[in-house]
């Protein structure tokens, strides 16, 4: 069972990446850079965001990750972005190397009842229209794999088009995008991107070329002129007291439909991590060496990769 979901987990991984790399154009950029560099490029996490409701929301992506062997990990709580998250370790020997390992899931839920009363309503507007939940389906399609393997291309496929495809509720309005922006920016984003990812982080702490997380922006900022997140006033959030450094791109626009039209709006970033080793531990690239979880903190100020930013 265990390697049918870790070669579960590789495909849907691989058809993830090549479709969100097919949309943000600085990934191909900086991931093509790195490699002609002959550096070691490894995924960390990938995030996703939700809105919550009976058949959507934090609880059925994690059931979908569950399937596939990944374990919650931590619970995390934002205040100021009234958020709540948790992350998830995929199935692993902690004693391999990292870049072996698939990457660890980071999945974000709005917490609408901190929001006005038309926020909230706006919200349940198209999360209450959901009749069915994909968990079941899912489920028995991958235990059906035990006996009939050859379908597993096709329950990938299913997996993909859930994680990629936008969201499982109505095409919003422009209107109702506006309506959230004013008070959450990140609620705004997931309604209209749903399920697909929000973005991929490369683990800085595995590659060869580059001895700190400071190394790789200015890299990357000098060489490839990509623009960077400073909110909270700087690139870096975090430092190494805390055992993890990240930072992160703005995210690119991306035209996308509402009701009434199309707009260009934010989408996707990417995230650059640099994980420190535990205490007592060497920087010997193996997985249970580093600190695995998050800092609240610093992916407070990351959300705001995909905030709106006005034109010049």
């Amino acid at each position: 069972m265990l390697k049918l979901q870790e070669k579960i987990i590789n495909r849907l991984i691989k058809h993830l990446w090549l479709n969100y790399k097919n949309k943000v154009q600085q990934v191909k950029k900086i991931e093509n850079t790195i490699r002609a560099e002959g550096d070691h490029w490894s995924e960390d996490h990938l995030a996703f965001r939700t809105l919550p409701g009976s058949f959507c929301g934090l609880h059925i992506l994690q059931e979908i990750f569950e399937i596939l062997g990944y374990s919650k990990a931590d619970e995390y709580h934002f205040k100021d972005k009234k958020l709540n998250a948790i992350s998830m370790n995929p199935p692993n020997d902690k004693l391999q190397h990292s870049s072996k390992v698939p990457p660890k899931i980071f999945i974000s839920v709005l917490e609408p009842e901190s929001f006005s009363q038309e926020f909230q309503k706006c919200i349940l507007k198209y999360t209450e229209d959901l009749e069915n939940s994909p968990v079941n389906k899912l489920k028995s399609e991958f235990l059906a794999l035990k006996s009939k393997p050859e379908n597993i291309d096709a329950f990938v496929e299913s997996l993909t088009l859930f994680l990629s495809n936008g969201p499982v509720w109505r095409t919003p309005s422009f209107k109702d995008y506006e309506l959230l922006r004013k008070e959450s920016e990140y609620a705004a984003w997931t309604l209209v991107y749903g399920n697909t990812p929000n973005h991929f982080t490369v683990s800085i702490h595995l590659m060869k070329k580059f001895k700190t997380l400071k190394n790789f922006n200015q890299f990357i900022q000098k060489e490839l002129g990509i623009s960077m997140n400073t909110a909270g006033g700087g690139i870096i959030k975090g430092s190494a007291e805390v055992q993890l450094e990240q930072s992160a791109t703005l995210a690119e626009e991306l035209l996308v439909p509402f009701q009434d039209g199309f707009r260009k709006i934010p989408y996707a970033f990417v995230e650059f991590a640099f994980r420190h080793p535990l205490l007592g531990k060497k920087r010997d690239g193996i997985w249970c060496s580093y600190y695995q979880g998050f800092v609240t903190d610093n992916a407070d100020k990351i959300f705001e990769s995909t905030n709106l930013r006005k034109q010049a």
